[in-house]
C-alpha cells in the first residue's frame, strides 16, 4: 500500500498545476508557434509557454509559478519530440521548496510492434523505472509491462499472450503487483504510451 501512494503520488506532483494545465489547452491540431498564458489569483501568479513546431515533431511546455505568501517559485519543464521510429518525453519539476523531480519516457516502433522504457526520480532521488513491449504475431500478440524500484525489486508487473486459432481466442495473463500503476493515466504509467489493452 505504501508503495502503491506513493507511486501514485509523485505521478499526481509530476503533473504541470491544475491551473496552469488549464491555461494551455492540448489541441493536436494546433499551428507551430510559440504562445504565452498568464495566471493570477489569490494565492499564485505565474505563466506558461508553449512552443510547437509541427514540422520537426517537437512540442514543449515551461510553467513558471510563484506563491505570494512567501515569493517561493514552481517550475514545471515538459518536452515531447516525435521521431521517426516513435516517441520521447522528459519532463523535470522543481517545487517550491526547492526540491527536484522529473521524468523520462521513450518508445520505439519495431516491426512487430514496439518497445518502450521510462523512468520517474522522486524528490529524495529515489528512482522507478517501467519497461515494456509488444510483440504481434500472425495469430496474436504478446504485451508486458513492468515496474522496478531502484532497489531492482520489481513493484508492479503484467505479461498478456493472445492467441488466435480456429476461430477462437485465448488469453493468458500473469500479474503481480498493484495493477492500476501500470496503465496509462494512472501511476507510473500517466502519460505514457498507450498499447494494447490486457
Amino acid at each position: 500500500m505504501r508503495i502503491l501512494v506513493a507511486v501514485s503520488a509523485l505521478a499526481v506532483a509530476l503533473a504541470a498545476p491544475a491551473l496552469a494545465q488549464s491555461t494551455t489547452p492540448q489541441n493536436a491540431t494546433a499551428p507551430s508557434g510559440t504562445s504565452t498564458r498568464t495566471f493570477d489569483n489569490d494565492r499564485v501568479s505565474g505563466t506558461t509557454t508553449v512552443t510547437r513546431d509541427r514540422d520537426a515533431g517537437t512540442f514543449d511546455r515551461d510553467t513558471s509559478v510563484t506563491r505570494k505568501s512567501d515569493g517561493a517559485t514552481m517550475t514545471n519543464s515538459l518536452s515531447r519530440t516525435k521521431t521517426e521510429t516513435g516517441v520521447s518525453i522528459e519532463q523535470s519539476r522543481t517545487g517550491f521548496d526547492g526540491s527536484t523531480s522529473g521524468r523520462t519516457y521513450e518508445r520505439t516502433r519495431t516491426d512487430t510492434g514496439y518497445t518502450e522504457s521510462g523512468t520517474i526520480t522522486r524528490r529524495n532521488g529515489s528512482t522507478y523505472n517501467l519497461d515494456g513491449s509488444l510483440t504481434r504475431s500472425d495469430n496474436g500478440y504478446n504485451r508486458n509491462r513492468a515496474i522496478t524500484n531502484n532497489d531492482g525489486g520489481t513493484v508492479a508487473s503484467r505479461n498478456v499472450d493472445v492467441t488466435r486459432a480456429n476461430g477462437q481466442v485465448s488469453r493468458n495473463i500473469q500479474a503481480t503487483g498493484p495493477q492500476r500503476l501500470l496503465r496509462p493515466g494512472r501511476g507510473i504509467g500517466r502519460g505514457f504510451g498507450r498499447g494494447h489493452r490486457g
